[in-house]
């Protein structure tokens, strides 16, 4: 409950801040919009294929709205907006147990631990390193460019 309110109502009043100040907007969503992908990598044309009620679905669920929040905010009320979908990012500084794939590799790889592989071990993903993240975030909001 506090994930679906926090990010549907702070994407909500946030948006009605950058709308009263006439500022730009981007909003940082995530690969998980797209939900347990058909695809990959997947374009941006993919609708996903996504559980409303699964385990993450309020995570996944507050993004989507989020988006949609965003995109009706750019459309209805001029409001200048961008959405950025970030998909697992890595860098230094990451927490070995923050339960995320690439630390938890590097961890369990230097403490000399097997490497945890769940499900057939055919799964991929996509990484993009912190810094060409922040690059792609920046790049956004300097675009004027709205969509993901």
């Amino acid at each position: 409950m506090e994930t679906l309110r926090a990010a549907g109502f702070g994407t909500y009043n946030a948006l009605r801040l950058a709308q009263e100040k006439s500022a730009r907007f981007i909003m940082a969503s995530t690969s998980e919009v797209y939900g347990d992908p058909l695809q990959h990598p997947q374009r941006e044309e993919h609708w996903g294929n996504v559980n409303p009620i699964g385990q993450r679905a309020a995570y996944d669920e507050t993004k989507r709205f989020s988006e949609a929040l965003t995109v009706t905010f750019g459309k209805q009320f001029g409001v200048d907006v961008g959405i950025v979908r970030i998909f697992n990012t890595y860098g230094s500084g990451r927490r070995s147990n923050d339960g995320r794939a690439v630390p938890n590799f590097i961890h369990q790889a230097m403490s000399g631990e097997p490497i945890t592989v769940n499900g057939s071990g055919r799964q991929t993903r996509s990484l993009c390193y912190v810094d060409d993240t922040v690059r792609g975030v920046l790049a956004m909001a300097l675009s004027g460019c709205p969509a993901p």
